[in-house]
């Protein structure tokens, strides 16, 4: 990943580095007036004295394997000069970048140097919300800023239900990923008669697309409208958060990936009017498929994959297919930032019952889950 923030090192990704909720791994880091010692489950503890501190930037490695590190500061140490402080600084951002959660009492000279807040202490453990919240923001502010481009990135949205665009205009206006565009294909519509969704400042293309076309058809005319380097699918149903974009920008320059989308762990069962959290693979991986609507991939990409099938149904799945084909790979970052609807007494491409979606389920809330980092 090509880097603008001072001391990430060439590798320094999560990509394959963050471990699965099925565990709770932590390490400790200690620092003192006298040195350092760090604590990794399954390795001898290595120690150190300041002088020689640079080996501990060599050590950051070990922590792929853990959820999260604790820093413990003893009183009166570790030293107070710009030397120690901007090696425990690019220690902390280069754990955090690799995929390590960092919590504790890091000396306040080098938690200003950090690009990420580093809470006290972690809440939780892995697989819960607050837990995974927390490392997934401290993760986005690292990652973020080592970005030295930004893509433009179409979001393309194919509706036949333009009552919708009010609600999920004003989640694709409150991201924060720029620049931004909306191409949106009214499926159906009257070519003469097409909504003017409020998108504030961002360009909009409102397209109308034949009705006894397909889906697929219709996004393939939207995505010939679109003038990103990157196109991203949503869905009008569906929820998404502020950096929602920004998280699929960023596993794509992290994984290299054609294609890159969230899982759909996190749903609301609109028959029971209940939204659960469920436990579903590893974060920052590859995988087969993720969440249609959540799918982002290049233009040129798209292309040479053969564009948007023209299929009524299965439209992303069929995407997938090609992808997997073609031998490129599918990359999921992680599910923060997105809430899959599942309604009551509607088709679904997916088939499957409430039941399903209740089997793996680790947390649940009654109602839609109400949290700003999910655009609800």
């Amino acid at each position: 990943m090509t880097t603008s923030v001072t001391g990430l090192r060439a590798g320094d990704t999560p990509f394959g580095r963050v471990p699965g909720p099925d565990s709770d791994r932590r390490a400790q880091l200690g620092l003192s007036a006298d040195g350092w010692s760090l604590a990794v489950p399954w390795r001898r503890t290595a120690r150190g004295g300041w002088s020689g501190a640079s080996a501990l930037l060599d050590l950051v490695p070990r922590l792929d394997h853990v959820h999260a590190l604790t820093v413990e500061s003893a009183p009166g140490g570790p030293p107070d000069d710009a030397t120690t402080t901007a090696l425990l600084a690019q220690v902390v951002t280069r754990a955090v970048a690799r995929g390590t959660f960092v919590v504790g009492d890091l000396p306040s000279a080098a938690a200003r140097e950090v690009p990420a807040e580093v809470p006290g202490a972690a809440h939780g453990r892995p697989g819960d919300l607050a837990f995974d919240l927390a490392s997934v923001r401290q993760r986005r502010e690292v990652l973020a800023g080592a970005l030295t481009r930004r893509p433009t990135v179409s979001v393309l949205l194919a509706t036949r239900r333009p009552h919708l665009l009010g609600a999920v205009t004003a989640m694709i206006r409150a991201q924060t990923h720029r620049p931004l565009e909306l191409v949106v294909a009214v499926h159906g519509g009257d070519p003469d008669d097409l909504p003017r969704p409020d998108v504030g400042d961002l360009p909009c293309t409102v397209i109308a697309t034949p009705g006894d076309r397909s889906l697929g058809h219709a996004l393939e005319l939207a995505a010939a409208a679109a003038s990103g380097e990157l196109l991203t699918k949503m869905d009008d149903d569906d929820h998404y958060g502020p950096d929602h974009v920004l998280d699929l920008v960023i596993g794509r320059e992290v994984s290299r990936a054609p294609v890159v989308g969230k899982s759909s762990t996190v749903v609301h069962l609109e028959a029971l009017d209940t939204t659960v959290r469920r436990v579903i693979g590893t974060p920052e991986s590859q995988v087969h498929r993720v969440a249609g609507g959540t799918i982002l991939v290049g233009a040129d990409e798209l292309r040479s994959l053969g564009g948007w099938a023209d299929v009524p149904r299965a439209v992303d799945s069929a995407l997938m297919r090609a992808a997997t084909a073609a031998g490129a790979a599918i990359y999921r970052p992680h599910d923060i930032g997105y809430v899959y609807v599942r309604h009551a007494g509607e088709g679904h491409t997916w088939s499957a019952d409430a039941g399903h979606f209740l089997a793996n389920a680790r947390e649940q809330w009654l109602g839609l889950l109400r949290h700003a980092d999910f655009g609800t």
